[in-house]
This record gives structure tokens, sequence and C-alpha cells, in this order.
């Protein structure tokens, strides 16, 4: 049974819902931005499933390498609440597709991501 969870930024300028089933779980990578951020993902959702109900404008991207996700943050507390797949490798088989969404586990309210089961994703070496 999928439900709404909300979540935010630091400074609660960007405010979001993730509609999902249950998250019970998440994945956490060693690329070189990801293990700075020590951030821990969700799978990946759909623009349907993700809602940016206030504070788009404080959004900002950054992008490195491939350039392949942009790595969404809050232009004033740097919390990146999600990222968005712009490009995918063209040998991919991965369940991404373009414009799907990773959901920073920290930022949904009242999750206890530190609880959840992790996949680890060798980021590094893609």
């Amino acid at each position: 049974m999928k439900r709404t969870y909300a979540g935010h930024c630091h400074c609660g300028a960007v405010q979001l819902q993730v509609t999902s089933e249950p998250i019970t779980s998440g994945c956490s990578c060693n690329c070189s931005i990801c293990i700075r951020k020590g951030g821990m993902w969700s799978r990946y959702y759909t623009s349907d499933d993700v809602v940016v109900s206030s504070g788009r404008e404080a959004l900002t991207s950054y992008q490195f390498a491939d350039r392949d996700v942009n790595h969404l943050f809050c232009a004033t507390c740097g919390i990146s609440p999600f990222t968005t797949i712009t490009g995918l490798p063209a040998d991919y088989t991965g369940a991404a597709r373009l414009g799907d969404h990773r959901i920073n586990l920290g930022c949904i309210d009242d999750l206890e991501h530190e609880t959840l089961a992790l996949t680890r994703i060798d980021g590094k070496s893609l």
C-alpha cells in the first residue's frame, strides 16, 4: 500500500512529498560527491511520485563527471533533498530512466533512516 512521505531540506525552504511503498531500505554510494554528503538514497521515483510543494526556486544544481545526475540542493542551507537523472550510458541496464529522482532519506520526516537496510552502490567505479 502506497503512502505519501513529507520531507524538507535543513532550513525548510524546499518542501517535498514522495508517494511510495513503505520505505524499508535504501542505498549509499561511494562516488566522490555522495561519500562527502553522507547521504542515503531511496530507490528511483518517477516525476509523478515526487512533488516539490514549495521552494523549487531555492534549488540549485551541481553536475560533475559524466553529468548524468543533477545533484539538486538548497541554495540557503546546502542540503540535497533529491537528485534527478539527466543522462544514461548507452549500455545502461539498470532501473533508472531519464527524469527519475532519488530521494535523500535524511530529508524525509519521521523516517528513521539510520535503521534501514542499505545496499552499497559502487559509484566510484562508474
